[in-house]
């Protein structure tokens, strides 16, 4: 199939901007899914790098949203003819903290649209820089690459997993006799 590379190359400078407010539950939610021992988080604490991506989390409708279960290409990203979509990498700049309670932005942006030849077919790279702002500026910059390719010919499939180990298996659980505290004029029935 043929790519029209220009046609990609004119979204570059497209951009999106998203609003959010760093509150304490997500950053609680990944505390405890982490299994961290750190106190309970509250405003004016600093957000951990990367935890940027416990917010401006897409709401899509579901009809807007492609096969792959992202949204569909057109909109913010460009119309990539190439149904595989993987993410290629990403770079960091760490201007300043940001802060549970602040309300923050981000600004995407497409930067690039390439294309390059491989074995496996045509790859078509896009960059997407996001800007990180809180109410003291920009803190965080992060660029992501993301690279489309065809679909996996019959060469490429993954191969069939192992099977699972089959036979007879035992699993003892060791039961502690409950403690049950009298209560005087209560019967085991009653319980």
């Amino acid at each position: 199939m043929p790519i029209d590379i220009e046609h990609l190359r004119s979204w570059i400078g497209r951009e999106e901007v998203a609003e959010d407010v760093i509150t304490p539950v997500p950053v609680a939610a990944l505390t405890a899914t982490l299994d961290r021992d750190d106190p309970k988080p509250r405003p004016g604490d600093e957000l951990p790098p990367l935890w940027h991506w416990l917010y401006f989390l897409p709401t899509v409708r579901q009809s807007e949203l492609a096969l792959d279960g992202h949204p569909k290409r057109g909109g913010f990203l460009p119309p990539v003819p190439l149904p595989r979509r993987m993410w290629a990498g990403a770079r960091f700049e760490f201007h300043r903290p940001l802060h549970i309670g602040e309300s923050i932005v981000r600004k995407s942006t497409i930067a690039d649209v390439s294309t390059k030849d491989s074995r496996v077919g045509p790859l078509i790279f896009v960059l997407v820089r996001h800007e990180i702002a809180g109410p003291a500026g920009l803190a965080w910059v992060e660029e992501h690459d993301i690279v489309y390719r065809q679909a996996p010919g019959p060469s490429e499939m993954a191969p069939q997993p192992a099977a699972a180990p089959t036979g007879a298996w035992r699993y003892t659980i060791g039961a502690t006799p409950p403690r049950w505290r009298a209560i005087p004029g209560l019967s085991c029935m009653d319980r």
